[in-house]
């Protein structure tokens, strides 16, 4: 009998070295397969622990080769390794076998699904299995808001902080390299600078976030909003939305009203006083504080313009009243009025619309002369950079520059090519595009687009130009006006 084997680590055993168990049961199941007369072709080893059937990979895996045939059985240590999550999980992994006629073999018995007996003892016990999960996750959870409500810390320690146990209770001390700057945005907040000119001023002194590069407004904000620093311990202020729930095609963090959250003194030590915390508070409160993500689109360009420079998308921004589409990376691309942008892609979508129309009654081909031009300019300018950089080196041999003179020059025109071989690439695929496009359709969508855009949301608006917008890349020079920006716009094939 050719099987393949699954293992995954149980409950019972987080906290051991998966490794370790991992191999315990290899063992134990080559003994078993030998004695048996099973020849085990394949293993598949689950390394990631969730409860969804979605997030092991190795799970998925298997299935596709169960319902492909491949194997008379599985070998598992027992039936609840397979699956002790969401019944939808435990019914798609027992169909499988089941329409398959694949043998699911344990230690203790062998399950034939295609038996009406076997069938029902599966169901049963994949059914025990759920529900001895719901209680051991009941119990954890309940342990886990006792641990929160006693002051103890049990999340990743937030930046300025260091996990340690105290009485084997976890909670946090403090980190000085790392404290100094989160009192410094404190101070700076109170002395009338914003977020964005604390990330600046910060990012400059060598401060580095435990998760990113460098500081950002959103990543200021989230320190000085925290009540962490001042000896709390907070909970609840975030709720996630699966993938798939709720009709959402993405997971979705949102992110809680303060009244929401549980607050309570933690056994750590406060960074900031308690008056300095509540001080930042009530500045923050007479502030405008940009709206966070409660998974609502409030841009109608969320996720379409991309700066020409870095490559980054383009955030929406309201400065003194006024919105503003703006690159996010300090000394890249100037910002323009949102407003201004948003009727230059509407102007783009009409004009375009009446070539595609033109196109249909001529009975014509997509013209890409406009981006032959294009795609030529940009390669020139490639060459131009290539020989830039070649240029550098030579200088630096020839001890015209220091070495951190070249590495900041190095960095610019490295940034430089980059961009430009990205615009390249997207040039290539729009004229691929183009010739391969259907005009009434692409026609079609644009119009009821331009019809129905008025009407719609914000969130609407964005799903609409998203259906005919691949992506929209945006160039504008320091000191020039709010109107000389330059946008170059990848069309959806169709």
């Amino acid at each position: 009998m050719d099987a393949a084997e699954y293992l995954r680590k149980s409950r019972m055993e987080e906290g051991m070295d998966t490794e370790e168990v991992l191999s315990r049961h290899r063992k134990a199941l080559a003994q078993f397969a030998s004695s048996h007369d099973i020849h085990i072709i394949a293993t598949y080893e689950e390394v990631v622990s969730g409860e969804s059937l979605y997030a092991r990979p190795e799970m998925l895996r298997l299935l596709e080769d169960v319902e492909e045939g491949r194997y008379d059985a599985v070998l598992v240590m027992d039936l609840d390794r397979l699956s002790r999550g969401r019944m939808k999980d435990q019914g798609i992994i027992l169909d499988a076998f089941r329409d398959s006629g694949t043998l699911i073999v344990t230690p203790e018995k062998t399950y034939n699904l295609s038996d009406d007996l076997d069938d029902e003892m599966a169901e049963f016990k994949t059914f025990m299995s759920r529900r001895e999960y719901k209680i051991i996750n009941k119990r954890l959870r309940r342990g886990l808001k006792q641990s929160i409500s006693d002051g103890c810390y049990v999340a990743n320690a937030p930046y300025g902080y260091r996990k340690v146990l105290v009485d084997r209770r976890p909670t946090l001390e403090i980190y000085e390299p790392e404290a100094r700057f989160v009192r410094m945005m404190y101070q700076l907040y109170t002395q009338g600078y914003g977020c964005v000119s604390i990330a600046r001023h910060v990012n400059a002194l060598g401060a580095k976030p435990h998760r990113s590069e460098e500081f950002t407004r959103n990543s200021v904000a989230h320190i000085l909003r925290n009540p962490t620093f001042a000896g709390k311990v907070v909970w609840n202020q975030k709720s996630h939305v699966r993938k798939g729930a709720k009709g959402n095609p993405k997971h979705i963090t949102i992110y809680n009203p303060r009244e929401k959250w549980t607050i309570v003194d933690g056994l750590h030590p406060a960074i900031v006083s308690q008056e300095l915390y509540d001080t930042v508070q009530d500045i923050m409160a007479g502030r405008y504080i940009p709206s966070k993500n409660d998974g609502t689109v409030r841009s109608s360009l969320a996720g379409l313009v991309k700066c020409a420079n870095c490559g980054q998308n383009m955030q929406r921004m309201v400065m003194r009243g006024q919105p503003y589409l703006l690159c996010m990376k300090k000394g890249c691309c100037s910002s323009t009025k949102f407003e201004l942008v948003e009727q230059r892609v509407l102007s783009y979508l009409e004009e375009t619309l009446v070539k595609l129309e033109l196109e249909q009654q001529r009975g014509t081909a997509r013209d890409t002369s406009v981006l032959d031009s294009s795609l030529e300019a940009v390669k020139k300018e490639l060459a131009a950079a290539q020989r830039q950089k070649s240029r550098l080196y030579e200088l630096l041999e020839m001890e015209e520059y220091d070495l951190p003179t070249f590495r900041e020059r190095m960095a610019a025109v490295k940034e430089k090519i980059a961009g430009l071989e990205r615009r390249q690439r997207e040039t290539e695929q729009s004229i691929q595009d183009a010739q391969l496009a259907d005009p009434a359709a692409l026609a079609r969508k644009i119009r009821a687009v331009l019809d129905a855009y008025d009407a719609a949301d914000a969130a609407g608006r964005n799903a609409m130009l998203k259906g005919v917008i691949s992506t929209i890349t945006y160039q504008k020079d320091k000191k020039s006006k709010q109107s000389e920006f330059q946008l170059r716009f990848t069309l959806k094939p169709y």
